[in-house]
């Protein structure tokens, strides 16, 4: 996924220069630049702004590809009500608290290149040390090489997507806080994560902190 071409194209469709997108995001042109040359990333908590601004989804900035059916996208191919933050939360009865204060070894499983660098980041800067996975295959073949805390894990890879990797992960390191992390907030897919025994899920386009505070 090349985010930096997604704004690029869509920027040129709406007819706007890079100073006009910068003056709306309140960034400068140079930085606007060096997304659409892939030099840097722009930061998570812009992403709403941004989509809102391209007119286009988050699920499409970021490059996320729609589930057509399987096991990932649970039984009923990923149709039922999609739920926001807070309705993901009463499904896993969690309630939010303080963000963890001591650093985790956290693996981070994702496809997108820029998704993983935004989380590493989000996460390195309060004091966690990061591994990094780009789907469900690399993420079990780290995990046995690598002592791992915590994993914040996606749905949507090549290879192995995360709802089979969070199978496997259950039978073979049961301890491990699994954090799912993904747009795709079908209630049939929260409750199978849940099944599955994640311990949070995460929607995405989301805020750090609450990130931060299910790492746990």
């Amino acid at each position: 996924m090349d985010i930096g071409k997604t704004i690029r194209q869509r920027r040129q469709k709406r007819n706007m220069t890079q100073a006009e997108l910068a003056a709306l995001l309140n960034i400068t042109p140079q930085a606007v630049s060096r997304w659409e040359m892939a030099i840097s990333y722009p930061d998570i908590a812009m992403l709403p702004k941004l989509s809102e601004v391209l007119c286009v989804t988050a699920d499409e900035l970021l490059g996320i590809r729609p589930l057509s059916s399987g096991r990932e996208a649970g039984e009923d191919g990923g149709g039922s009500v999609v739920l926001n933050q807070s309705q993901a939360d009463s499904i896993f009865d969690y309630v939010p608290g303080p963000v963890a204060g001591k650093g985790r070894r956290i693996l981070i499983v994702d496809d997108s290149d820029y998704m993983r660098a935004a989380l590493e980041d989000v996460l390195a800067q309060q004091g966690h040390t990061i591994l990094q996975a780009r789907n469900g295959q690399e993420c079990l073949d780290v995990l046995r090489r690598e002592a791992v805390e915590v994993c914040v894990l996606d749905i949507v890879m090549p290879v192995m997507d995360g709802i089979t990797a969070l199978g496997k992960i259950r039978a073979s390191w049961p301890e491990l806080r699994v954090v799912m992390l993904s747009a795709l907030s079908q209630e049939s897919n929260v409750r199978l994560a849940l099944a599955l025994g994640a311990a949070a899920f995460v929607v995405k386009p989301f805020q750090a902190r609450c990130l931060l505070e299910r790492i746990g």
